[in-house]
């Protein structure tokens, strides 16, 4: 039976397999605390550099020059991507489950909590975005000679609206929010001045992954929006948005901005191209009585 979901092992793969990859270039303790983490990443998620130094049998400065090793800022960061491992692994009943367990006051309101989660991720954003590959987003999507459009389940509603933007501004885009043959059919015609845009998001669809690949077996740029550089979803140009999520539903407040920073910048390349199709728009909408009256 074909998964729905990249397994466990798939979603771990990628900072994982960096762990073990890494050992060459690793001192004997770092190495040492590569295997402790590989064998007991689920309870390093709560342990303090304190902690994991005494359970690791490691230095703490061991700890800090290893995270740094690995391209975070510190512990801090490396333990906030296993974390977030840990809950893109976790079914929407662990979730659910998750979320009151906590004991009070430590569990906040719902509403509080999701709030104050959205708020961290958009911030995270905010000083994370790599604006290079931003950058390249845009000039990728500006300059394609077709744009296709990819979203399912949760983030089909990010896919409609980049490709509502993109559409309105004039540019020649089209949209999936569920795959099929058809999907496959149309990536095959493309030329290779198309691109392909997928948003995914924990847990990553086994499709989405496919998809990708395919589009690379036949020379299409691809464009991912998704949550980390250790995300399943990779382009040949990805932003990360994060998306970490105070319940069992999905957090998608920073992808949400994400995307409309990237609608700003592609209709602002050329300011003349993007007035006259939203001159045009509006002409057929007032024409056809889109809008109620003020």
């Amino acid at each position: 039976m074909k998964l729905l979901f990249q397994s466990t092992v798939s979603q771990q793969a990628s900072l994982f397999a960096q762990l073990e990859d890494g050992s060459q270039r690793l001192s004997k303790n770092q190495r040492v605390l590569a295997k402790y983490i590989l064998e007991h990443y689920q309870g390093v998620v709560f342990s303090t550099v304190k902690q994991l130094s005494r359970d690791a049998g490691v230095s703490e400065a061991t700890i800090v020059r290893f995270a740094k090793a690995l391209n975070f800022k510190g512990y801090p960061g490396l333990q906030k991507e296993i974390r977030r491992i840990v809950r893109a692994d976790l079914k929407g009943t662990e979730r659910f489950k998750l979320t009151y367990a906590l004991p009070e006051p430590a569990r906040k309101g719902p509403l509080s909590a999701i709030i104050e989660k959205e708020i961290e991720n958009i911030s995270t954003l905010q000083e994370t975005l790599d604006q290079k590959a931003f950058h390249q987003a845009v000039a990728a999507m500006r300059d394609a000679s077709e744009i296709i459009v990819v979203g399912t389940r949760s983030t089909a509603s990010l896919a409609r609206h980049l490709w509502f933007g993109l559409d309105k501004i004039g540019l020649k885009v089209t949209r999936h929010l569920a795959i099929t043959t058809e999907t496959y059919d149309q990536l095959a015609r493309l030329t290779r001045g198309a691109c392909l845009v997928v948003i995914g998001f924990p847990r990553y669809l086994r499709e989405l992954v496919e998809l990708l690949e395919f589009a690379k077996e036949h020379g299409i740029r691809t464009l991912t929006i998704t949550d980390s550089r250790f995300s399943a979803l990779r382009g040949d140009i990805s932003l990360y948005a994060p998306a970490e999520s105070a319940t069992f539903v999905a957090a998608h407040g920073a992808p949400l901005i994400l995307i409309n920073g990237l609608l700003h910048e592609v209709s602002a390349m050329d300011k003349t191209r993007t007035l006259k199709a939203l001159n045009r728009f509006e002409a057929v909408a007032e024409s056809n009585g889109y809008f109620h009256a003020a």
